[in-house]
């Protein structure tokens, strides 16, 4: 059995099917954060436990959907102009990056 916990180095783990079934809220928070969990099985195609992409809309945290911050967020009448794009340019190309430190 091989169980790969840091997703930075493996973003996933395989576990044999006994260990699935002595670990599978476990498992499931995994998924929930986005490993990937492979239940190997004997003499069978191994098995992949995945997010749902049916569940309902209605239950979804609203936060991190698009338009859910509809009639929050509004825009200047001038925040494309030349001169807003000239500011915003000077900002980042005349300013220091940390500003205590001599040039």
């Amino acid at each position: 059995m091989e169980v790969l916990l840091d997703r930075h180095e493996n973003p996933g783990m395989q576990v044999n099917l006994q260990y699935a079934e002595e670990h599978l809220t476990d498992l499931v928070s995994a998924v929930d954060a986005g490993q990937e969990v492979e239940i190997s099985r004997p003499d069978k195609p191994s098995l992949k436990l995945v997010v749902s992409r049916d569940y309902p809309v209605s239950h979804l945290d609203r936060k991190g959907m698009v338009g859910s911050g509809k009639g929050e967020i509004w825009y200047a009448d001038d925040w494309d102009s030349p001169e807003v794009n000239d500011q915003i340019a000077r900002l980042f190309n005349e300013s220091k990056l940390f500003p205590d430190e001599p040039e």
